[in-house]
């Protein structure tokens, strides 16, 4: 779609030949998906339902237009491969074409999930200097474009001064440009990435990257790349529910990115639509398992075969599995949480070599089971041989036993989780074994609700939320490690002590920052309740149950 056409380039849009037409998009789902992170074709052709993007560029190749501007819909949309790919296809149809290297060089640069190796850089500089080379004859836009791009590969910067250099050079262009949506948010997104340079996050940076979404998104709602950054961005000044009516609107608008599928669940996790956030992970990690499937089955004579497990070479795949099984076990969606955690739990049952952070996100399998599974099932399920996954197993076994209402079982588990792990050079160890901790106090705090020692369960659970609410826990990732708010279950040994105004206090420290979780919601009717706030405490009750998406019944019963 072309989206900029400026007085420069009106000339060679018109003569545009028609001997050299571009392909038609594909109508049915991309073919395959191919190691890195989404789909991918056998031969070029140009994918449809990734959202919006591009801008008409200096080409007299139809093809290669439509081909770049497809490659600038699959990179906003995170599907770097296939953005790539397309790129590469641009180029074969037009060689001369300035744009279409520097969409090559675009495509393979760093995003706000990942950086870019020396040695990546070093090639992604060379495919840029093509690109200003080309670019040299052509219009100030193209020409300024090029130049930054190089800015964003100097070998000799660091990747925050790099980063910073290239967005305000691209500031500088859209300055000298107003009024694109392409332009503007393609400066949004390199603020962006400038602002979470460094330990703390830079305001001006993202401030800047917020003013130019705004601004696209005033001219075009439906603008998918800006709807996509400015999710990331609102959650990242802890804003979210400004992004909410452009969440709504992105799965309709790009319906083959399992990327942008997903990305309303940021949204809805941090506005307290847990459910939603729920729905729109499962809808992303089906699309993956199907694009997995179709790559078994029609690429398999030209590939390696594939595995059922091929779906977790998938980049984002993992991230929308364990968005999506924090959302549902919020929202109480027993049917989402263990549709997204039984193949989790089977991988990583035989999983042998991954990091820890990897065995923490696998870990979420482990919870949904202990918690929504038959607990006969969850104790008949075999050790894992890794060891944070063995932490996380035994916590399953634990809430099993706590759910069989079998206190000195709960304590057994407890007992022998790890807390602490042989010494290793990777960055996620400190934070594994801290949530081996608070995996292990929340089992000490559930068998001592048991026992009917309200004492003892706010004293382990008071120590598990500290845990969890450190920063280095917290800022580790998103959605939270731990499923849910440990100071929800301090809230409720309180009401046992017969507390109930401090019991408010914590349910109410919860929902600063988790807005309208269901369970909290019912602690704090309880807790009003007790009080006498009998108005008040009803209408607490009714938003908990609407908000509530797991067993009807028994939740009634606790607010009684």
């Amino acid at each position: 779609m072309r989206l900029i056409v400026t007085a420069m380039l009106l000339p060679l849009l018109t003569g545009l030949g028609a001997q050299d037409a571009p392909p038609a998009p594909a109508t049915d789902m991309p073919a395959a998906i191919c190691g890195g992170d989404t789909v991918r074709t056998a031969t070029p052709e140009l994918l449809s339902g990734f959202g919006k993007g591009g801008w008409a560029i200096a080409t007299r190749v139809p093809a290669a237009q439509a081909f770049f501007d497809n490659g600038m819909q699959l990179g906003a949309a995170f599907a770097h491969d296939a953005s790539i790919a397309a790129m590469k296809e641009a180029v074969r149809r037009d060689p001369a074409c300035a744009m279409c290297v520097w969409g090559e060089a675009w495509a393979g640069g760093p995003t706000i999930n990942y950086g870019k190796s020396a040695a990546e850089k070093t090639a992604l500089l060379a495919r840029a200097q093509s690109a200003r080379r080309l670019a040299a004859d052509g219009s100030v836009l193209e020409r300024a474009l090029a130049d930054a791009l190089v800015l964003r590969y100097q070998p000799d910067a660091k990747d925050a001064s790099a980063n910073l250099a290239y967005a305000r050079a691209l500031d500088a262009v859209v300055r000298a440009h107003p009024g694109s949506n392409a332009l503007d948010t393609l400066a949004a997104d390199a603020w962006l990435i400038a602002s979470l340079e460094g330990a703390s996050l830079k305001r001006p940076e993202i401030d800047r990257s917020i003013a130019l979404l705004e601004g696209v998104l005033a001219r075009d709602p439906d603008y998918t790349p800006a709807i996509h950054f400015y999710i990331h961005a609102t959650e990242i000044v802890r804003q979210p529910g400004r992004a909410s009516r452009y969440a709504d609107r992105l799965a309709a608008l790009a319906p083959a990115a399992s990327h942008l599928l997903h990305m309303p669940g940021h949204t809805y996790y941090w506005t307290g639509r847990y459910q939603d956030a729920a729905r729109a992970n499962v809808a992303a990690a089906r699309l993956g398992q199907a694009e997995a499937a179709r790559l078994g089955q029609a690429e398999a004579a030209r590939l390696a075969p594939t595995t059922p497990d091929a779906v977790w070479d998938v980049r984002y795949h993992a991230h929308n599995v364990h968005f999506g099984i924090g959302g549902a076990m919020m929202a109480g969606d027993a049917e989402a949480a263990l549709f997204l955690a039984e193949p989790l739990v089977r991988r990583a049952g035989t999983a042998t070599g991954d990091r820890a952070f990897r065995q923490m996100v696998a870990g979420m399998g482990y919870a949904a089971h202990g918690r929504y599974a038959d607990p006969a099932a969850v104790l008949a399920l075999p050790s894992p041989t890794l060891p944070y996954l063995t932490a996380y197993w035994q916590y399953a076994r634990g809430e099993a036993q706590a759910r069989l209402g079998n206190a000195a079982a709960v304590r057994a588990e407890a007992a022998a989780i790890a807390t602490s792990f042989a010494k290793t050079s990777d960055p996620a160890a400190g934070v594994a074994a801290q949530m081996a901790r608070i995996a292990q106090l929340v089992l000490t705090g559930r068998a001592a609700t048991i026992e009917g020692k309200p004492k003892l369960a706010l004293a382990a659970f008071t120590r598990a939320a500290r845990l969890q609410e450190e920063a280095t826990f917290t800022n580790f990732a998103d959605p939270p490690l731990w499923w849910y708010p440990v100071r929800r279950s301090m809230a409720e040994a309180l009401l046992g002590l017969r507390r109930p105004e401090k019991a408010l206090v914590e349910a109410d420290r919860v929902l600063a920052v988790l807005p309208a979780d269901p369970m909290t919601v019912a602690v704090r009717a309880r807790a009003l309740s007790a009080l006498g706030r009998r108005a008040a405490a009803q209408a607490e009750a009714r938003r908990a149950i609407a908000a509530w998406h797991g067993d009807a019944r028994s939740f009634r019963r606790s607010l009684s």
